[in-house]
């Protein structure tokens, strides 16, 4: 699992690194109005995506990660992707209805179709959950840098939209055939069948609800904010959501490798072996996010004009108000993902995103004309509050509620000596330029936090620096 956890992270550290360099480029060329455009037609698409992934991802991986045997594997992908294939056809059909009857960015759509064909091929649970993560991450990897060297060589200037989107949607469809390679290499030729995917249709049914709910506090109060304030206010959205999204990736690394062992010995009824994961999954989102959070906040005034420039200024108080959802995610994931799902307790994980999104949505549409893109970032702010609250209490049986409070009470504190130091380096630098004020105060933040954790002889950090505490000193 630590091969795996380290080539997650691998990707996840060129996922980062990638959007430090194109991210201010796009910007710039773009312009904040076509950013805003590809925000609105990306986020159309991702209600049309959501109706052929059907939340496949989660599911596809524990069921491949109980498969006891090659012909169970082979017969469980074949179910699992028949389904998803068939979804894929379908919802391809409405989308090219869709494409010819849109009167708006008509061009963004045909092009954002293959997208669509690329998430239809989309098979990485498959390998996710027989935790051969190597095997797609390096392949992805190399796809991702060469659509980055073609972004860099061939968007110049605010009229290469068009070209950003297929650059984009090509690189994500190459991914996907490269990965089938990988698998019709391993498994040979694949039999379909009704018969098979029958027992499936049930579950991923029932998980499916939650993409679809989710829609409400993501592509939808984006579309919405886009009718209400303008593209321009949906680029200040998006071009936030990117710096949350690109933070998170180091928290989501670990939920991609640690659900198939989660789910490995649950079902083998290794209760205490499962405990210890959740304990542990729960100390390193909060040692990971709280400082995130308090982190971002600490940098945002200073680090959004210099990323993304001064046409993206009002996109600051967004990513402020961003930085929570680092934390609440992370324990979403927890939660939702490594409990709730893994304990086949999928109708509860559902009923948590169901009433997170309709709350979200329903304060989304009383402030968006009031706040514009702040609105609509506080109303996810609200979904995952609200969702993490309901998991919370769902959950409980199976992780202790003190222990919890302790974990994040104990890095929260150290997170805000932190702000506070970084917030001093910033007053004391008044009247440098930006770059010199940032480096001190990531340095000074991470070495503040650092020395609070050495201080109070963090387990999970002494675990790193020695390699020798074992899991009786992670619950503390």
């Amino acid at each position: 699992m630590k091969k795996n956890y380290l080539y997650v992270l691998f990707y996840q550290f060129i996922i980062v690194v990638t959007p430090l360099f194109t991210t201010p480029y796009v910007s710039r060329v773009l312009g904040a109005t076509n950013i805003g455009i590809d925000a609105y037609a990306n986020s159309v698409v991702q209600i049309f995506l959501v109706f052929i992934l059907l939340n496949v991802g989660v599911y596809g991986r524990k069921q491949i990660a109980e498969a006891e045997n090659r012909h169970v594997l082979k017969t469980t992908f074949a179910g699992i992707y028949l389904m998803q294939c068939l979804c894929g056809l379908l919802v391809s059909s409405v989308y090219v209805v869709f494409v010819w009857m849109v009167g708006s960015y008509q061009l963004i759509f045909m092009i954002y179709g293959l997208m669509l064909l690329a998430y239809a091929l989309d098979i990485s649970w498959f390998f996710i959950g027989r935790e051969q993560v190597k095997r797609i991450m390096m392949r992805n990897t190399v796809v991702r840098l060469l659509s980055i060297a073609c972004i860099f060589l061939f968007v110049n200037d605010v009229s290469d939209l068009w070209l950003y989107v297929l650059i984009n949607s090509a690189a994500l469809l190459i991914g996907q055939l490269v990965t089938w390679s990988a698998l019709l290499a391993d498994l040979g030729w694949i039999h379909f069948s009704f018969r098979m995917m029958k027992k499936h249709v049930g579950p991923m049914l029932l998980l499916s609800v939650i993409p679809c709910v989710s829609l409400l506090y993501t592509a939808v109060n984006k579309v919405i904010l886009g009718n209400a304030a303008g593209a321009t206010e949906v680029g200040y959205y998006n071009q936030a959501f990117k710096i949350y999204t690109i933070c998170m990736g180091f928290v989501s690394a670990l939920s991609t490798v640690i659900v198939p062992r989660m789910a490995m010995h649950y079902k083998k009824g290794n209760q205490e072996k499962f405990r210890q994961f959740v304990n542990f999954s729960i100390r390193y989102v909060s040692i990971s996010t709280i400082p995130l959070t308090f982190g971002l906040i600490g940098i945002a005034s200073t680090f959004v004009p210099l990323f993304l420039g001064e046409a993206f200024l009002p996109a600051t108080t967004n990513v402020m108000l961003f930085a929570p959802c680092l934390f609440l995610a992370g324990f979403a994931d927890v939660l939702g993902l490594q409990i709730l799902l893994i304990t086949n307790q999928s109708r509860k994980y559902t009923v948590s995103i169901i009433i997170g999104s309709v709350i979200s949505f329903a304060v989304n549409i009383l402030i968006v004309r009031a706040w514009e893109s702040a609105g609509t970032v506080t109303s996810f702010l609200v979904a995952n509050l609200v969702i993490v609250a309901v998991q919370l209490y769902f959950a409980r049986k199976h992780y202790e509620f003190r222990y919890f409070l302790k974990i994040v009470a104990k890095y929260t504190v150290c997170s805000v000596l932190m702000l506070a130091v970084m917030f001093g380096v910033k007053t004391l630098l008044a009247g440098q330029n930006d770059i010199t004020i940032l480096m001190y105060q990531i340095v000074t933040g991470v070495y503040t936090y650092l020395l609070c954790l050495f201080i109070s002889k963090d387990p999970l950090l002494f675990k790193i620096l020695y390699r020798k505490v074992g899991w009786k000193h992670v619950k503390k």
